[in-house]
């Protein structure tokens, strides 16, 4: 099938696809694509796009940075924070859980569980820069206070409905379930080229499920916008009607909350023309937009903010002042 380069046309063959569907089995294969150079779409970059065009230069384009060295650009790239941590500790156990569970569905230890997520907590803390202490925002991480969130996130989770209905429901397709797809989700919407990486994927019956863990806190504006490119993503690539399609966001701390998107063809349209927007946004600071070559640096302002600048490992390349320990 060829693919298809207007809403009309995917509107189409969505239909031709669901007519007569029943009961048949989906499989799910992801789809690979050639490489190209130009930059691609996705909910995080865009975000960083339009919040500090500076910080997305020192992100995306580091190897165009002429008056820093290069080994300070990936230094300070590598720092991690302590939640952007605590939720990787968080989302690699869950992970664990799926593939364990996938293989053989016996109650899980409790116990056992979470003494592993202390173990990979301490590993993960051990080996990470963190801009809080390099900046010295903090004299030290307070790593009780992290075990007992990554504690607390699991114990929801094991609690939840969303466990005991993946215990009933989903085993039942089990070795069709995608955990964590490959690669960075590279996908096209719309014939744009974007990336959509899903935590948890799975058919029961007729439907796909899509899961997606949060650590940090609500925000339904951009998780339900999250929700949509994985609902697209996941239509263009494995060639589901969106009808068919059931994407949440599973909130795992302070408390266990769920998130559902309801896909309405104008909500479908409209996202899938603010990707093409904020894609050809982010095209216009490019020189070469095909071989992904950006404008001089000088063309990426500064955005200060107490709250941006605390939160960019990069914060010494813009205020000298500020040079970490």
């Amino acid at each position: 099938m060829r693919k298809c380069t207007t809403h009309r046309e995917a509107s189409a063959a969505l239909d031709l696809f669901s007519y007569g569907m029943g009961t048949t089995p989906i499989e799910l294969k992801y789809e690979t694509y050639s490489y190209t150079a130009e930059p691609g779409w996705s909910i995080s970059r865009y975000e960083m796009f339009d919040t500090c065009k500076r910080r997305y230069f020192y992100t995306y384009y580091r190897r165009h940075v002429t008056d820093v060295p290069h080994y300070t650009i990936q230094k300070l790239r590598e720092m991690t924070s302590v939640p952007l941590e605590t939720g990787n500790v968080v989302h690699d156990v869950m992970e664990a859980f799926l593939r364990r569970l996938q293989k053989d569905d016996s109650a899980i230890d409790e116990e056992k569980l979470l003494a592993y997520s202390a173990e990979k907590t301490s590993e993960y803390f051990g080996r990470k820069t963190f801009m809080e202490l390099y900046y010295g925002d903090r004299e030290r991480i307070d790593m009780e206070a992290v075990h007992e969130k990554v504690r607390t996130c699991l114990a929801n989770f094991l609690g939840s409905p969303t466990c005991n209905w993946i215990y009933m429901k989903a085993l039942t397709n089990r070795d069709n379930w995608m955990i964590e797809p490959p690669g960075y989700g590279e996908t096209r919407l719309d014939g744009i080229k974007a990336y959509c990486k899903m935590d948890f994927l799975f058919p029961v019956d007729d439907d796909v499920y899509i899961l997606d863990w949060k650590t940090g806190r609500k925000d339904t504006f951009k998780h339900t916008r999250q929700l949509t490119g994985y609902a697209a993503a996941a239509s263009n690539n494995f060639h589901i009607p969106w009808s068919r399609i059931s994407p949440r966001i599973v909130y795992l701390y302070p408390a266990f909350e769920e998130l559902e998107a309801v896909l309405k063809e104008e909500d479908i349209q409209s996202f899938l023309e603010s990707v093409r927007a904020e894609s050809e946004e982010m095209k216009s600071f490019c020189v070469d937009p095909q071989r992904n070559i950006p404008l001089p640096i000088d063309h990426f302002p500064l955005s200060p903010s107490p709250s941006t600048c605390r939160n960019c490992a990069f914060r010494e390349l813009c205020f000298p002042d500020l040079k970490g320990r």
